[in-house]
């Protein structure tokens, strides 16, 4: 890996996009990477900053920054015909037959707050939360394929616990 922790900011009390949630990476340090190391595809930044490298949310709006740099625009999110009430229903129903019971295998209490789009917000607690454990990314990445096609589009987890100060984490 090119760029370790300690060389990223806190995005959050930068004002940088937080655009890996998983590993915490920021934009800057995806467009830097890219940039200086002339980066083409998300498999190329995911093995310098770890971005995309989890659950997988993030690698749309990676491949749309390389799209963004070489002018070009390689790849089309098919959009859904669900209402965001439907994709909410789709959402919930796959969660609590397909993916909670793994969660709470792994001591990790998940809970889906809201569907918006192509944005699920997410809240993890518990043992394991927050952390890149392969098992947790792993079903970081196992959601977000789910949720995938229960509504026909590629969606986003939004991990909510992740964008707050570490402070609150820890008061929550």
């Amino acid at each position: 890996m090119c760029y370790t922790r300690a060389q990223m900011a806190d995005p959050v009390r930068s004002g940088d996009n937080l655009l890996c949630r998983c590993f915490r990476v920021p934009e800057s340090v995806v467009r830097q990477a890219i940039r200086e190391k002339a980066l083409t595809t998300v498999e190329a930044v995911t093995a310098y900053t770890n971005a995309a490298g989890g659950c997988s949310s993030c690698y749309d709006d990676i491949q749309a920054i390389l799209d963004g740099v070489a002018g070009t625009s390689r790849h089309a999110v098919a959009a859904s015909t669900l209402s965001d009430a439907q994709k909410d229903a789709a959402v919930r129903k796959t969660f609590e037959e397909d993916v909670r019971k793994l969660y709470e295998i792994n001591d990790v209490a998940a809970r889906i707050l809201d569907v918006r789009g192509d944005r699920v917000e997410t809240f993890f607690s518990g043992r394991a939360a927050g952390n890149d454990l392969p098992s947790i990314l792993t079903l970081k990445w196992y959601l977000v394929k789910m949720m995938t096609t229960a509504c026909g589009q590629k969606m986003q987890q939004i991990e909510t616990n992740v964008l707050q100060p570490p402070g609150a984490r820890a008061a929550s």
